[in-house]
């Protein structure tokens, strides 16, 4: 199935600014649920953003493969940017606190987390965003672009290198990196 290339405001999460954090840590002990979403039935995307939501993690379907995609969780409250050198999502409102930021960050911190080639995933340091992607990656569902995977579920949406092992989870009540 082929999926249409979206573009982000920026480019990959090469070129996002993206620096090291501090020790992985989540501040909060349990994931929250994301509202459901009602999607619209004028939305031309492939099956795989439409289709119906699922509860958790492991019974989403195999991932759809795609060279990139630049998408938003069912609630609006994350967006993602997706391709083969790795996966970028923004959120809008949390729960939690981000580390401090690092000394050499001047632009805006804590409200991304990225992971990249063989690298941990780590929190943003950027002056732009992923957020105001078109296609909704509705409940249940996956995308995959080369090694990295990004996948949907009401507790959070979570993004992975499956070739490193490195990625993250982010949710309202809850982020995680590893």
């Amino acid at each position: 199935m082929l999926v249409a290339a979206l573009t982000a405001c920026s480019a990959s999460s090469d070129a996002s600014g993206t620096r090291s954090a501090t020790p992985p840590m989540a501040t909060n002990a349990a994931l929250g649920d994301a509202p459901a979403a009602v999607l619209s039935p004028s939305v031309s995307a492939p099956s795989v953003l439409a289709s119906s939501p699922a509860a958790a993690l492991p019974s989403l379907a195999p991932p759809v493969a795609v060279s990139e995609a630049n998408f938003v969780s069912p609630s609006g409250n994350i967006g993602c940017y997706l391709d083969r050198s790795g996966a970028r999502c923004d959120i809008v409102r949390k729960n939690w606190q981000p580390p401090p930021a690092p000394a050499d960050c001047d632009l805006d911190w804590g409200f991304g987390i990225s992971v990249d080639q063989a690298k941990e995933a780590t929190f943003t340091c950027a002056g732009d965003t992923v957020l105001g992607g078109k296609e909704k990656l509705a409940y249940g569902t996956s995308l995959r672009a080369g090694d990295f995977t990004c996948s949907s579920a009401t507790k959070a949406m979570r993004c992975e290198n499956t070739k490193s092992g490195h990625g993250f989870t982010l949710a309202i009540e809850q982020y995680n990196l590893f």
